[in-house]
């Protein structure tokens, strides 16, 4: 029953993956498995599927989730010579990307949040302590 459970779950979860393949190949300008993530994600919130039903499948891939890099892996040591070559290149674009992101996403939360989370009222001698 377990492995019965298991396979159903992973079918569930294929068959979105699948769904945002098609989507995307028909146009939709994002990619497939962003689409199959929020195809997921809206079916999960209106309970057309069941996270019971995909549990064991999703724990049993996460817990495997290193041997899904291996093929990443093998394609990087194939390609030694050009990440020698376009390393720096590649180093500075992903430093610049991050911290782009990083900066990006917090100031944005900061922005939309800052109204809605509670400040302390300090006393003026706190205030002045706290300069010092």
């Amino acid at each position: 029953m377990q492995n019965l459970q298991k396979s159903l779950g992973f079918a569930i979860l294929v068959a979105f993956q699948l769904a945002g393949i098609e989507l995307h190949r028909l146009g939709v300008p994002l990619p497939a498995g962003v689409l199959g993530l929020l195809l997921f994600t809206a079916a999960l919130s209106t309970q057309l599927v069941r996270v019971e039903w995909v549990e064991r499948s999703a724990e049993f891939m996460v817990r495997h989730m290193l041997l899904l890099f291996i093929p990443l892996m093998a394609g990087l040591t194939q390609m030694s010579g050009e990440l020698r070559r376009d390393g720096v290149a590649l180093m500075a674009s992903l430093v610049v990307s991050l911290l782009s992101v990083l900066l990006t996403t917090g100031g944005l939360a900061h922005l939309l949040l800052r109204d809605a989370l509670p400040t302390a009222e300090l006393a003026p001698a706190e205030v002045e302590a706290a300069a010092r």
